[in-house]
């Protein structure tokens, strides 16, 4: 979306809720928008049972939009709106499924892709698509203004005096403010001390609170005991970016004009340093080692059935692996492709509590589509829906672009893709088969529904299939994921 020269504060609050912004045309701008201007635009308070004029602001809360390395946005440059989904749609392109898509699921946005957003307190942030678009970040505090621009209810803090800033104004409604004991990093089974307490109306005590969070994929957590304390707790349990949001009234009923945000970022328990996580010394997926310190992607093939069940164990004593002594897979099974200390990811849990992206980061920027599933240990009953361990092996989850999408119904965390089939002796997925793919899944005439038992690399040995004008091996198209113990 451009940001026209004439957008003022009203329109910048309309794109951050969704609404289409007024835009005068020149005639009226020339003759009206200066009268407009020359008189502040009160942000009027609200109570119990009324509604706030969310689009009034003083011409002093004026905002100016920083970028993340601190120059101004100008009028006339672009930002992409959050609100609007169908406009949103038809200008972001579908991450292909394939016409074997079972799940009949596309993702909004193509993993990894960060865009800028309007915040809550109206500067210029950033959203990043992990599954599905996460949490429009604030940006840090610009000194080179005199407004909020992180959204935590300061102005300025950390800078020097700007002379160019008014004097301090009394603030029409309530200013909420959160703080966090932890700090704005802690790790995975953390719990987060929250505060509003330094939350304040020149009306009277703040009396009432209401607490929200943005969390990743997967995320149990909760407010305890509410989300309507001072000063909840929160557990931390997978790994991620946070945000956490807090709206307040005081006695008068008069409720803050803008939310105060905190983003925290939890990462993987224990800090670990780079290791590769394959048995043959060479990641596939998830490749930056610094960034993914807990979780691998290790292609290889496999001919000894199975990833689900708890029998399966490594059979060539971790000779598996592109890269390593079997690249063809002869008497190796899943958990050959991990290293010593390592083992296959047991179910979507495992995967978010280690990847702070969960499945996007899986492949890399210039695999080709279609290229690359890298499977795990996750249970299923049945029509791809995850279930509790012991539940069933149906269909073989994990992270790529190579399957069937999952959607939220699926109760699936970050998992963002999964080979299930409706007919025996397939996976399902004709570009994961042969002879497109090495992925098979052959058994019982209820071989499909017990993928995840079944399922072997073995298919394509010798090159002998073919994807998109390139040859294709047993080795080739992903393998599994592989998760530090």
């Amino acid at each position: 979306m451009r940001i026209d020269p004439s957008y003022d504060h009203l329109s910048l609050k309309m794109l951050a809720q969704g609404k289409a912004p007024w835009v005068p045309q020149p005639w009226v701008a020339s003759k009206f928008l200066p009268l407009l201007l020359a008189f502040p635009l009160a942000c009027s308070s609200a109570t119990e049972g009324g509604t706030a004029d969310a689009d009034a602001a003083s011409p002093d809360s004026r905002v100016v939009l920083p970028n993340q390395d601190g120059r101004v946005v100008e009028p006339g440059d672009v930002l992409s709106d959050t609100g609007d989904a169908a406009g949103d749609a038809a200008e972001t392109p579908d991450v292909e499924t394939g016409a074997a898509d079972v799940n009949g699921f596309d993702y909004p946005c193509e993993p990894m892709t960060v865009e800028s957003c309007v915040t809550a307190c109206v500067s210029a942030g950033h959203r990043k698509c992990l599954k599905e678009w996460g949490p429009c970040i604030p940006p840090a505090e610009f000194c080179g203004n005199c407004t909020d621009d992180d959204c935590n209810g300061l102005v300025n803090e950390g800078c020097a005096p700007n002379p160019e800033c008014e004097g301090p104004i009394e603030p029409e409604c309530p200013v909420a403010m959160v703080t966090c004991q932890e700090g704005a990093n802690v790790f995975t089974g953390d719990t987060l001390h929250l505060s509003a307490s330094q939350s304040h109306s020149s009306k009277g005590p703040i009396v009432k609170w209401l607490w929200t969070v943005q969390a990743p994929a997967g995320s149990a957590g909760a407010f305890n005991p509410g989300d309507d304390v001072e000063a909840p707790t929160f557990k931390a349990d997978v790994a991620g970016q946070y945000l956490f949001g807090l709206e307040v009234w005081d006695d008068k009923g008069n409720k803050c004009c803008v939310p105060a945000q905190l983003v925290v970022m939890v990462n993987p328990y224990p800090p670990l340093d780079p290791e590769v996580g394959c048995s043959d010394g060479e990641r596939e997926g998830f490749v930056d080692t610094e960034a993914y310190p807990q979780v691998a992607g290790c292609a290889g093939a496999w001919d000894k059935p199975g990833i689900t069940p708890d029998a399966v164990v490594q059979t060539c004593g971790g000779k598996g692996g592109d890269d390593g002594g079997k690249p063809e897979g002869a008497g190796c099974s899943t958990p050959d492709m991990c290293a010593k200390g390592w083992h296959v990811c047991n179910g979507w849990q495992d995967l978010a509590a280690k990847s702070p992206t969960g499945c996007a980061g899986a492949t890399p920027p210039d695999a080709k589509p279609k290229s690359l599933f890298f499977a795990l240990r996750q249970n299923s009953k049945n029509g791809s829906v995850c279930g509790a361990p012991g539940s069933g092996f149906n269909d073989v989850f994990g992270c790529g672009n190579l399957g069937a999408g999952l959607g939220p119904d699926k109760s699936c965390g970050p998992l963002d893709r999964v080979l299930a089939s409706t007919q025996p002796d397939s996976c399902g997925f004709n570009e994961a088969e042969p002879p497109l793919g090495p992925w098979q899944c052959l058994g019982e005439e209820d071989s499909h529904l017990n993928e995840g038992a079944v399922v072997t690399k073995k298919g394509c040995t010798g090159q002998t299939c073919s994807y998109d004008g390139s040859p294709v091996g047993a080795s080739d198209k992903g393998g599994v994921l592989c998760c530090h113990d």
